[in-house]
């Protein structure tokens, strides 16, 4: 439920004391996610007519004003529109308007002594005073003269309130204090979000994006599926005149500057790697090349355009793979990454007629990655140059995929505007690999962990997980919107729908598993691992009466999955007064997750969320403006969960004592100490739907408020503050403990006999009430509705807030400059960052170890670790003269909070698992103390600053040079760190080692010709 007195507060402090104009009224207004709206007021009259007109495609709009001379147009495509009004056939007057994604532009004429006078501008307000969404839109101008990436993540981190997630994350960002999985992403409407994982998603040429709008909060009803941020990009069209143009970007390897070496932090408990090399980095090159051009024009003009662009990014990076302490350095130390992705868009537009369009967009991108692996030697830093293996992966820890959609704008009268899109996308995700060896297990082991007079071989050329073939994901999507003006209320209804199927999604372990070795310091003493104990390694003699034991690993999670999900919105903006619009809103949101046999096993159906906002033109004048607003959001869980959750994985540890090793790195005299073991009962065992997921649950879902100013000091000059306030209400993700149920069935007589019976997991809501299917028999026609309290659980209600203040000047592009200087003061906090989790870098959405029993939480509230108290973010450019040009980006960023994650020194009848809860600071893991989230301290502050200088020359009229350099104070700060404190029942050499750095400094340059036909 809302808190019904932070609204009140909010909408009071937004309107309190505010003599409300009543009178003639201006139009309320409504957009969708790709279109914009201009508006207007007139002189009323019987014959009064207004036409707008796009010059550049030639689109016509007229509309008829109502009784009080109010007129608006809808859906519009984004551009410049010349607006008129005629009485009768005669002009009365004539300004232009400039429009952007998802904002109003108001047609204002001027009024001199009382009649209507021709005015011909070209200029807009500064304020949006009819717009409450929170974030910031990017414009095709502005792109090309900052510094900044040539991708959305770059654009994504230009707005206030994002923040870069942890590097081992394939992709998203960290909007609001979401998670990095938590949002969402469009391209004309279309949802591009990676299906399968939810992190990040598929990219355009950048040269083709007309508009990008980066939204962080107070987004209406029509958005959905995100309780992070929505990223919505439009792109470029053809108009009238032929253009054409190519540009050329180079990033020398010879003007990057060194990375930085990575050391062993003093964990005072290793000695033999404390403050010792950890990885060689300055040896590490990196160049890029990317290739871009486009075309466009009438095919017939007024009527029909085209618009083509493409783009081919290489990347050729050469580093050290292995590190110091490695065994197969000879072999694998250094790898030779070749990265290409080519991306290409073409749009068709058809002006069938005045009141009816149609847009056909094309995308691709299909990024390729090739690993080309061979030797390192740390005594002399070299390379060898002996090439070992070789990897080819397309789509993988990438995103990308090809997508084709329609889309249909009617104006089927004055107030009433039909859009329908819909669209299908397709992401093939492909490995293949020289040398590998199908049967030869992968090793890993520390120097600690060896015992001496044995070499601890690895030959296995591809290590990690890797994927099955054939793998792919499928996005149908499709939306239907409507739009009807009524009096003061502008009215919206829409219903979207997504089918997604990821078929041979999951992973397994190259080589068939993995061969852990381990040591600990008492031999004669079990030692507490997931899934159970193992007894003392002396027991099995050899090496364990020295301490050294090994594990047999085996991972897979192969398996298709498929989900839906869909939506119904209506919407009513109303303009109560002349200087006050209100938004009543209301989104329903249905998720359905399916398995490989396309049972559903997590239906969560007509989620209500209600989305208030209201908008003061306090003055009337468009010059300040006061907002707020209050809303309910949600996000469905990606086809990831079946990969685990659903299918039929395996994930065991077998424990041995061992007499020796082999050539290949592999264990002989093998005794075993343990059946295999798992801490969530993943045997490859098929799964018994109605258990996996609790009865009637609740979606992951956050209310939040915003109340903000923004007022015009200057016609160059704009001030704005808001206030933020997010708080998540319910989460999902799998619980993983057994002993409720066993005390259950203690408590009611019933016998378990399930053969599988241990550490399942199921889907649920935490701190709260939930209803589960349970096996007790191992018959699946035989299940036991268990209803547990969230005290039978043991968890408290899932915590995180996000509470921010953003000041922010804004001179609006005038005069050739243009700048903007943000500040955000904010907290997060928290006992769970959402559906992933960085403190071990586990990207299993919806499926981390977070909530998998309640002994994990404890010491879990504190500083989350997108955590950033202070932000400050300016960027800008000018044009000194109209042959140069200058921009500048910076940031500025305090550091991420630092917390340790261990095994518990206390884990009484619970699972303890290995590196998962807030206990560290012992000698050994039975001196282990719980200490709390984020309180170890901070990560140093991100500063990095971003000049670029651009020349065109006049004797060569749309040729431009251009140099950016990047991070020009070489600032290469520790973006994240190893938190997990133990290594079987020590400390692990690793705690507290950085785990990557901020880039060097270093250079682009490129060349770019344009030019009109």
């Amino acid at each position: 439920m809302f808190k019904k007195s932070v609204l009140v507060h909010a909408l009071t402090l937004a309107f309190g004391g505010a003599v409300l104009a009543v009178g003639s009224m201006a139009p309320a207004m409504a957009q969708s996610n790709a279109t914009s709206v201009v508006y207007g007021t007139v002189a009323p009259g019987a014959d009064v007519r207004v036409v707008l007109e796009n010059p550049a495609t030639g689109l016509r709009r007229t509309v008829t004003p109502d009784a009080q001379g109010r007129f608006q147009a809808t859906a519009l495509p984004t551009g410049s529109y010349t607006v008129t009004q005629y009485r009768g056939d005669a002009v009365v007057a004539t300004t232009r308007v400039e429009t952007s994604i998802g904002q109003n532009a108001e047609a204002v004429f001027v009024q001199e002594g009382g009649v209507q006078t021709v005015e011909v501008t070209g200029q807009r307000r500064n304020i949006d005073v009819t717009s409450t969404s929170s974030g910031a839109t990017f414009s095709a101008r502005q792109l090309a003269a900052l510094p900044v990436t040539r991708d959305i993540q770059g654009i994504i981190q230009l707005a206030p309130n994002t923040t870069r997630v942890d590097s081992r994350f394939a992709g998203g960002a960290s909007f609001g204090g979401g998670a990095a999985s938590e949002n969402s992403y469009y391209i004309n409407g279309f949802p591009v979000t990676n299906p399968l994982t939810g992190l990040g998603a598929s990219q355009l040429p950048f040269g083709a994006i007309a508009e990008a709008q980066v939204l962080v909060g107070g987004f209406g009803a029509e958005f959905g599926r995100s309780i992070g941020g929505v990223v919505n990009v439009i792109t470029k069209s053809g108009t009238n005149t032929w253009e054409a143009g190519a540009q050329v970007t180079f990033e020398p390897k010879s003007w990057r500057a060194s990375e930085n070496d990575i050391y062993y932090a003093n964990t005072g408990y290793n000695p033999l790697t404390d403050g010792t090399l950890r990885r060689a980095q300055r040896e590490n090159t990196r160049e890029q090349k990317t290739y871009g051009a486009y075309v466009g024009g009438p095919i017939v003009k007024d009527k029909l355009f085209i618009y083509l662009a493409g783009e081919m990014i290489e990347n050729d990076r050469g580093y050290v793979e292995g590190f110091r302490t490695s065994t197969s350095n000879a072999q694998n130390g250094w790898r030779d990454d070749e990265r290409e992705v080519a991306r290409y868009m073409g749009k068709i537009d058809w002006n069938i007629s005045e009141d009816h369009r149609l847009e056909l967009t094309a995308l691709g991108d299909n990024p390729k990655r090739t690993y080309i692996d061979s030797g390192f030697d740390y005594a002399s830093r070299t390379r060898n140059g002996v090439v070992t293996s070789t990897a080819t992966r397309r789509n993988v820890d990438d995103n990308g995929g090809r997508s084709a959609m329609l889309r249909y704008t009617g104006n089927l009268t004055d107030n009433l505007t039909l859009t329908a899109l819909y669209g299908r996308s397709e992401l093939k995700h492909e490995n293949a690999f020289s040398n590998y060896q199908a049967n030869i297990f992968s090793t890993t082991s520390s120097p600690e962990n060896r015992a001496p007079g044995f070499t601890y071989a690895n030959p296995q050329a591809i290590t990690g997980n890797i994927l099955a073939p054939d793998a792919k994901d499928k996005v149908d999507s499709g939306r239907l919107d409507l739009e009807y003006r009524l009096g003061d209320h502008n009215l919206r209804a829409g219903y979207d729908r997504t089918d997604v199927e990821s078929l041979n999604a999951g992973v397994f372990k190259a080589g068939g598993g993995t061969w852990a070795y381990f040591r600990t310091a008492n031999p004669g003493r079990p030692i507490g691992v997931a899934g159970g104990t193992v007894p003392a390694p002396a027991s099995g003699g050899g090496l364990g009466s020295q301490g050294y034991y090994v594990s047999k690993r085996l991972f897979s999670t192969v398996t298709d999955s498929y989900a839906e999900q869909s939506a119904f919105y209506v919407e009513d903006r109303w303009q109560a007064t002349r200087n006050l619009l209100l938004t009543i809103g209301v989104r329903s949101e249905s998720f359905k997750n399916q398995n490989e046999s396309k049972v559903t096993f997590l239906d969560m159906d007509k989620q209500i969320q209600p989305r208030l906002a209201a908008a003061w033109d306090v003055q009337g004048d468009g010059t300040t403006k006061l907002f707020a607003t209050a809303g309910r959001y949600s996000v469905p869980i990606p086809t990831h969960i079946s990969v685990r959750g659903a299918g039929r994985s395996t994930f065991t540890n077998q424990y041995y004592t061992y007499t020796g090793v082999d050539a290949n790195g592999a264990p002989t005299g093998l005794v075993q100490l343990t059946e295999p073991l798992s801490g969530n009962n993943e045997f490859g065992q098929d799964k018994v739907l109605p258990t996996l997921a609790a009865l009637d649950m609740k979606p992951a879902y956050q209310d939040e408020v915003t109340i903000g100013l923004e007022r015009a000091i200057t016609p160059r000059l704009t001030f704005g503050a808001k206030a933020t306030y997010r708080e998540l209400k319910e989460t999902l993700d799998d619980f993983c403990d057994v002993r409720p149920f066993e005390r259950y069935a203690e408590a009611n007589g019933i016998e378990i006999t399930n053969p599988y019976w241990g550490n399942t997991c199921q889907t649920f809501n935490p701190g709260r009430n939930n209803t589960f299917m349970v096996d007790f028999s191992g018959d699946p026609a035989n299940l036991t509705k268990v209803a547990l309290t969230a005290a039978d659980q043991g968890f408290a209600k899932p915590k995180r807030t996000y509470a921010a203040v953003d000041l922010f000047l804004e001179h609006p592009y005038r005069n050739g400059f243009y700048g903007k200087v943000n500040y955000t003061w904010s907290r997060n906090k928290g006992n769970t960052e959402g559906q992933v989790r960085s403190d071990n870098g586990q990207a299993d959405v919806a499926v981390t170890s977070t909530w998998d029993y309640p002994e994990l939480m404890e010491g879990a509230y504190g500083l989350l670790p997108n955590d950033r108290k202070h932000q400050v973010k300016a960027f800008g450019f000018y044009e000194v003269t109209p042959e140069v040009s200058v921009g500048g980006n910076v940031l500025l960023a305090a550091g991420r909070p630092r917390s340790c994650i261990g095994t518990s020194a206390n884990p009484g009848d619970s699972p303890n698992y290995e590196n998962q809860s807030f206990w560290c600071g012992g000698a050994d893991v039975p001196q282990n103390q719980i200490v709390h989230r984020g309180t170890v301290g901070k990560l140093p502050w991100d500063k990095r600053l971003d000049l670029n200088l651009a020349y065109r020359p006049s004797a060569l009229k749309g040729l431009q040079l251009r140099l950016d350099v990047f991070n020009v104070t070489n600032e290469q700060a520790v973006q994240n760190v190893t938190e997990a404190y133990n290594s079987g029942d020590a400390v692990s050499s690793l705690y507290g080692t950085p785990l990557s750095l901020t880039p060097p400094r270093y250079a682009r340059v490129s060349v770019s010709y344009d030019h009109k036909f």
